[in-house]
């Protein structure tokens, strides 16, 4: 039985509690203004000429705008265009620096007293003829010469550099090196 009276306690204690808490909300309830009337909103108004003055400030901000974008293209196709023409003399440079590369070759064989063919002797002549004179001077004088294999690509022989050849050529022929290939290592020696 105790324990049913220990039970009835805390229940009657429980009740009251929601009762009281009842009693809050809706004293709360009353005290605040009802959510049908909301507070008045912000109202901007502007004057004509404060309106013209703010379209006349984004226009300007546009026009800024635009003319930055363009000076920025302007800077960007500027550095295009230079490193294009980089890279047009970077490749002129690399063509030059094939043609020296197969000169001092050709050189250096001469040099060694070994047999050139013709076309090389004409290409050393045309594209380094110091070169050349230096060659044809330090050449040495071999009892055994090899006959070396011609340097010179395809479009060496029949390229763009074929048309400057046949200007030079008629200056110095074939047969005139060779004879003077054949004079200069006695004359060295």
């Amino acid at each position: 039985m105790e324990l049913r009276t220990l039970r009835s306690i805390r229940r009657s204690e429980q009740l009251s509690k929601a009762a009281e808490k009842k009693t809050d909300a809706s004293g709360n309830a009353s005290a605040q203004p009802p959510s049908q009337n909301p507070a008045p909103a912000d109202k901007l108004t502007l004057s004509r000429q404060a309106l013209a003055f703010l379209e006349d400030q984004n226009r300007k901000m546009w026009a800024a705008d635009q003319e930055r974008e363009q000076r920025r293209q302007d800077r960007m196709s500027a550095s295009i265009s230079n490193l294009e023409a980089q890279k047009n003399e970077l490749d002129a440079m690399g063509k030059k620096l094939k043609v020296l590369n197969k000169c001092h070759k050709i050189a250096a064989s001469i040099m060694k007293g070994d047999h050139v063919p013709p076309e090389d002797l004409e290409y050393l002549m045309t594209n380094d003829p110091e070169g050349y004179k230096l060659a044809m001077a330090m050449r040495r004088h071999k009892e055994d010469p090899e006959k070396c294999k011609s340097v010179l690509d395809d479009e060496d022989r029949n390229g763009p550099s074929s048309t400057s050849d046949t200007e030079h050529s008629p200056e110095v022929s074939a047969p005139e090196v060779s004879s003077a290939a054949g004079e200069s290592p006695a004359d060295t020696e």
